[in-house]
């Protein structure tokens, strides 16, 4: 069973930072907190991103923006036709160290909501 994902989770890079979270919708909470559909993460910002800005070969760069999401989307669950995402959701940054990164969920904020 996996957790639903809402504003309050928190989805890291692997070099320290944090995805800022928002909901576009409202119709659907869990806690009080507004649950992620797929659009909520994409384009999201990513602050303390610990990789330095390197112009050297090989370049290297902080994560400061979520690019994709690669896995989580349930069609199981649906909020104004987007599917919701859970706790196993993972994507790519526009970090270099020298791969892109990849943000993953650190903690879904809420255990009320799981689908199966």
């Amino acid at each position: 069973m996996a957790a639903v994902l809402t504003t309050g989770s928190t989805l890291v890079c692997p070099h320290g930072g944090t995805v800022t979270l928002g909901a576009g919708q409202s119709k659907l909470k869990v806690n009080g907190k507004s649950v992620l559909v797929q659009a909520d993460v994409m384009g999201a910002s990513v602050s303390g991103c610990g990789t330095p800005t390197v112009t050297a070969p090989p370049p290297t760069k902080p994560c400061t923006l979520v690019t994709s999401v690669l896995t989580g989307p349930t069609p199981k669950l649906t909020v104004g036709g987007q599917p919701v995402l859970l706790d196993n959701a993972q994507g790519l940054t526009d970090g270099l160290a020298p791969a892109p990164g990849t943000w993953r969920v650190q903690s879904a904020g809420q255990n009320r909501a799981v689908v199966s």
